[in-house]
């Protein structure tokens, strides 16, 4: 066994590492590149800079004056094309925030520059995608992760806890809900570059399953373990002037036996309405994980998680997460093979609506 392996984290000494007897100061912070510099991508590069664990050596966007902006306040160099920024031999992982159809190529580019990624959801916009970045990864001997960050909140945490240590029994039922609004002129129609890639097929691939609700998706897979069947309908209600879908409903049959369903849509208003609930049945009691708390009853009595999380927050614990992984070696919990469930069971689900046939899990891959 390794060095790695018989590491562990001091309780109460978060920067301090155990090993065989030994005090270890804190592994070297690893030096990110952050390409994309959105709404995500602007949050992902703070973090960087803000985490003791990694550094920011260079951020990347193709507005020159965001990444100049950003690159300045943040204390990185500054690039507007991923090209130019691989060069850099400082940068050892990259995080890809860019829109979903640059994420497989710009991901793939990156490894065959020899540094690890993390992308942002989804992983690629095909099955084919998602597995050339993992292949690739695989042979050359590099991480990559998928920035499912739900899996990092508190509440979620102690579900998959409650459902593992066998405190609700026999898993019956996993319902996943969610519902939004992204309206036409403030998402999907709101400047130049949301014009030039969200709500069509050949850019974004996918419209609020794939887009909004994969994350809830990702939790069901999570907490319910690998489906087998699943029966999917997606529809266009309300916004006319977008290719991809805006409203979803699956049932899913889980290998351990369980049975799931998914409701999802972009088409609630108001905002201040919106939620998202995921709901675990099982035999010996039931959860609800409502938006970022938990109510749970068990034989043993009731649970409860509450609070609200800043935004970025579980951005940052994941970051944290994937940079202390690639120092000590061990597996990171999102990592290119989970998050090619949460695509293929996504993919599944549009292949039923388009055929009205149960689809069965794992698909050929075809796209």
């Amino acid at each position: 066994m390794g060095l790695s392996d018989r590491l562990r984290v001091e309780e109460g000494y978060p920067n301090l590492y155990l090993g065989e007897g030994l005090l270890f100061a804190e592994l070297d912070a690893v030096n990110f590149g952050v390409v994309g510099l959105g709404v995500i991508g602007e949050i992902h590069a703070r973090n960087v800079a803000e985490l003791g664990s990694t550094r920011l050596v260079a951020v990347v966007d193709q507005v020159r004056e965001r990444a100049e902006s950003v690159g300045r306040a943040l204390g990185a160099e500054h690039y507007t094309s991923i090209d130019e920024a691989l060069k850099n031999v400082e940068i050892e992982a990259v995080i890809i925030a860019t829109p979903s159809y640059l994420h497989a190529p710009q991901a793939l580019f990156a490894l065959l520059h020899d540094k690890h990624v993390l992308v942002e959801k989804p992983m690629a916009t095909t099955l084919s995608g998602a597995r050339l970045i993992s292949r690739t990864a695989e042979e050359r001997g590099l991480r990559r992760g998928v920035v499912f960050q739900e899996r990092y909140m508190d509440a979620a945490v102690r579900l998959k806890e409650l459902i593992d240590s066998g405190a609700l029994g026999r898993l019956l039922l996993l319902e996943g809900e969610l519902k939004w609004w992204r309206g036409e002129e403030d998402y999907y129609r709101k400047d130049l570059l949301a014009r030039s890639w969200r709500g069509y097929w050949e850019t974004e691939g996918c419209g609020v399953l794939m887009n909004q609700a994969i994350h809830t998706v990702d939790l069901l897979l999570w907490l319910g373990g690998e489906a087998s069947l699943v029966a999917g309908m997606a529809s266009n209600q309300a916004h006319p002037s977008v290719e991809v879908e805006d409203t979803v409903m699956a049932l899913i049959e889980f290998r351990n036996g369980a049975q799931g369903c998914l409701v999802a849509t972009v088409c609630t208003p108001p905002e201040t309405s919106h939620y998202r609930e995921v709901r675990v049945v099982g035999t010996k009691g039931q959860a609800r994980l409502r938006d970022y708390s938990l109510k749970a009853s068990t034989v043993n009595g009731e649970v409860s998680v509450g609070g609200e999380v800043r935004f970025g927050e579980l951005h940052r614990r994941l970051l944290d997460d994937f940079a202390k992984s690639l120092r000590s070696g061990r597996r990171f919990k999102v990592d290119g093979a989970e998050g090619y469930k949460s695509l293929e069971l996504v993919k599944a689900i549009y292949r039923s609506g388009e055929s009205r046939f149960y689809v069965s899990l794992p698909l050929e891959v075809s796209g």
